[in-house]
């Protein structure tokens, strides 16, 4: 191993290529489908019981109805699919954020709870730099508050709180990528099949 000499080298023109992390998590606009989805399954279920296992193959015309409604249902529910892509917000930014929102120990426990809130708002809408779905290209976004309030009342406290998480995770954590699909010691994906 060659040693470096301090002098020599060029820190600037060595770091001029990183990036802050980035990761991603998916949503679902159509989160509406899951109890209809649910019900179908159950129905299913049920009818495959009533009919009995070897007369499935056979053909319930209840049954084959049932089946199609919840195929239909699920390639809705999955088109309904948008992924967000978080990157980690330099500190300076973060500081500059606890500033515009700072949170203040005489205040209610209401109004702390409203200051935490609009406070992981500013986070997640500086955080979030594209999203993408089945039936729109990966596309640069510039979030602001009032997005990030209107995503938490059309698509629900907990997938908001997803993405709340994964902002925590890019934040916080060591960017790795998912283990299944690192090379293994010959070079190959261990979910290849090489």
């Amino acid at each position: 191993m060659t040693e470096l000499n301090p002098a020599e080298f060029d820190f600037e023109a060595w770091i001029d290529d990183a990036r802050l992390p980035e990761d991603s998590e998916t949503v679902y606009k159509r989160g509406d489908l899951v109890a209809k989805i649910n019900h179908l399954a159950r129905q299913i279920r049920v009818e495959t019981e009533a009919i009995g296992i070897e007369k499935v193959s056979g053909g319930s015309p209840l049954l084959a109805k049932l089946k199609k409604e919840r195929e239909e249902l699920m390639k809705a529910f999955a088109r309904s699919e948008v992924t967000f892509y978080l990157r980690a917000l330099p500190q300076t930014k973060i500081k500059e954020l606890v500033d515009q929102h700072p949170l203040t120990d005489d205040a209610s426990r209401e109004d702390q709870m409203a200051q935490r809130v609009a406070l992981n708002r500013a986070l997640l809408a500086e955080s979030i730099v594209a999203l993408e779905s089945p039936t729109l290209e990966k596309r640069d976004i510039k979030m602001t508050i009032p997005l990030v309030a209107t995503l938490e009342a059309k698509l629900g406290a907990a997938q908001l709180s997803r993405l709340l998480t994964k902002r925590q995770q890019v934040q916080s954590e060591a960017p790795a990528p998912d283990a299944d699909f690192l090379p293994d010691a010959s070079g190959t994906s261990q979910d290849s099949g090489q």
